[in-house]
């Protein structure tokens, strides 16, 4: 038996980005423990390829997949009881989001546990007794819709969760679930069926993230208004979406034993969407100090030339355009500084173009290089400014790692970058700034926080000092995996696995 159980979602191995860097660092900071790794990825026919290798700690790993649906036909035990399982699923579709997890035990122990099982996936979609419910909820909350894009839509909602509730579990000492949606479901399982404690971080609020990027898809059918219409909500079949991700994230939260997340704004949003106060603990990402501290002052700066880089993806959520804009505001006000966008240009090929012509257009070919796919080490050291210009960020990995090696920041207002930047307790605070935010998007106060920081001396080692404080005092790689391994080992102790 395993110690831990990672349950995942479309991330480590397969996918590179800051939640799979956290995922390997925090396996490899505990080789002692034994880890299980649950990976739930979209469908088999995606051919994953491995980003990371998997550490010798790790003994077992399942990938799972959330669209290749398979219609469990196997025998049902308990069929006797699923006229009482019935009126609970009943309940459960009729109850708000955020009021379901009553339900919720008995539901998996009769859908999901073969032991106990009353009714398997088959009789949940193609009985009489699921008909009735949806035909129910239809005519209760969307009865001038078309049915059958209701049934549809309700059909291809429900069915990646059935398709989670019966994946096969390996059983482990401990259970943590790295997001709630589907990998949460699964967690919730394993906590039921095995009688474990259940671990839960979000990086980002996935509820968040799954509701703004329902109302902005264009693949859920949207009814054409013959006249335009100012609508409140997003619309039905929109709204039974981010219904049903709010219902899982709500079940997570109430089921998880205990919740971390990386900063204080996190904590907040996930006790409006229903987590519990009193289970939340804040434990930010860490850097490994030794990789970074000893690159302080290791590029000879003899040219005379300043150096400006952003490192991150080529895609379009980092918003490379708005760095772009910036540099040529920049470039157009010192004729000594130099650019850099410092990482993978292959993911999104349409948009590099798009930026590579942009840098064309204004000007800045042979003062802005795309590096490519690179050893940030290698470039932290040339840097006198490091920008971030993201639309959407947790709490971002490159901007610690810029701290260690005495590097000022110039971030957009993200996650948790103000709190990295200025400070989140009144002791925190108290170290300084260690750079400027700026709002989304506005490559011109972007441009003018570089020139700031740039042509002021005194304000950039000032900014470096407050920056190393920071990052040792509360940003340390070890001091994070010895809070999640005080975690794992009271949560295992407490439920008498250890």
């Amino acid at each position: 038996m395993e110690d831990i159980c990672l349950i995942l979602e479309g991330t480590y191995p397969f996918v590179r980005g800051g939640v799979s860097s956290w995922v390997d660092l925090l396996i490899k900071g505990m080789p002692d423990l034994k880890f299980s790794l649950i990976t739930i990825m979209p469908t088999i026919k995606d051919k994953n390829v491995y980003k990371y290798d998997l550490p010798a700690n790790v003994t077992s790993f399942i990938e799972v997949f959330l669209q290749d649906t398979v219609i469990h036909q196997v025998p049902a035990p308990q069929k006797s009881k699923a006229k009482i399982l019935w009126k609970t699923i009943r309940d459960y579709f009729n109850s708000p989001p955020n009021e379901r997890t009553k339900y919720f035990s008995e539901m998996i122990e009769g859908l999901a546990i073969d032991k106990t099982r009353a009714i398997n996936t088959k009789d949940f979609l193609f009985s009489k007794e699921m008909w009735d419910i949806v035909v129910e909820q239809y005519n209760k909350t969307s009865p001038n819709e078309s049915f059958i894009d209701y049934f549809w839509t309700w059909r291809f909602i429900n069915m990646p969760i059935l398709q989670m509730l019966n994946v096969e579990i390996p059983q482990a000492k401990l259970y943590h679930t790295v997001c709630t949606g589907y990998a949460g479901l699964v967690g919730i399982k394993a906590k039921q069926l095995y009688n474990a404690p259940l671990l839960l971080t979000e990086h980002g609020i996935y509820t968040k993230e799954r509701n703004i990027e329902i109302n902005r898809s264009d693949w859920i059918y949207t009814k054409k208004e013959a006249k335009t219409v100012i609508k409140r909500t997003p619309g039905t079949f929109k709204e039974m979406w981010i219904n049903s991700f709010t219902a899982m994230g709500k079940l997570c939260y109430d089921y998880s034993d205990e919740i971390t997340t990386l900063y204080g704004g996190n904590k907040k949003l996930e006790i409006e969407f229903g987590a519990e106060e009193s289970k939340i603990k804040i434990i930010p990402n860490g850097v490994i100090l030794k990789d970074f501290l000893p690159l302080i002052n290791t590029f000879p700066k003899t040219d005379g030339r300043l150096r400006v880089g952003l490192v991150g993806r080529v895609v379009p959520i980092k918003d490379i355009k708005t760095f772009i804009k910036a540099c040529k505001m920049v470039a157009d006000e010192m004729e000594n500084v130099d650019f850099l966008v410092i990482g993978p240009t292959e993911e999104d090929e349409e948009y590099f173009k798009e930026c590579l012509s942009l840098t064309e257009m204004l000007g800045l070919n042979g003062r802005l290089t795309f590096t490519g796919k690179a050893d940030v080490k290698k470039y932290y050291p040339m840097l006198d400014v490091k920008v971030l210009t993201s639309i959407s960020e947790g709490q971002p990995l490159t901007i610690l790692e810029a701290l260690c090696v005495g590097v000022p920041i110039v971030s957009s207002d993200v996650g948790s970058c103000s709190e990295l930047i200025y400070g989140y307790t009144d002791e925190d605070k108290k170290l300084g700034s260690c750079g400027i935010i700026t709002a989304i998007g506005k490559p011109r106060e972007t441009g003018e926080a570089i020139i700031k920081i740039l042509k002021d001396d005194n304000l950039r080692k000032q900014m470096i000092q407050s920056g190393l404080k920071r990052v040792k005092k509360y940003y340390d790689q070890d001091a994070v995996i010895a809070q999640y391994r005080d975690l794992y080992e009271r949560h295992m102790l407490k439920a008498g696995k250890r």
